[in-house]
């Protein structure tokens, strides 16, 4: 009974973890952090240096460099909160 509820449990987490993992991208997580900037009404200089930082994160995440796009967006999302 136990080995049955394991076996299925694992096949279900398996199943479920693509889905899981899509939203961890650097993509998905920018345009989270985008609508909190636009919420957040940061004055002209924050917003222009967020932009900037958006642009990079969106480069690097084209350009394929997961690590380095999560990297920008976690400094976007360390902005927002120190406003």
């Amino acid at each position: 009974m136990i080995k049955k509820i394991l076996i299925s449990a694992g096949i279900v987490s398996m199943l479920a973890a693509p889905a899981f993992a899509e939203d961890a991208t650097c993509a998905a997580t920018l345009e989270k952090v985008t609508a909190a900037a636009e919420a957040a009404k940061l004055d002209d200089a924050a917003k222009k240096s967020f932009d900037e930082m958006k642009a990079k994160a969106e480069e690097q995440a084209k350009a394929g460099d997961e690590a380095g796009c999560m990297a920008t967006v976690e400094e976007m999302t360390k902005m927002l909160g120190s406003k």
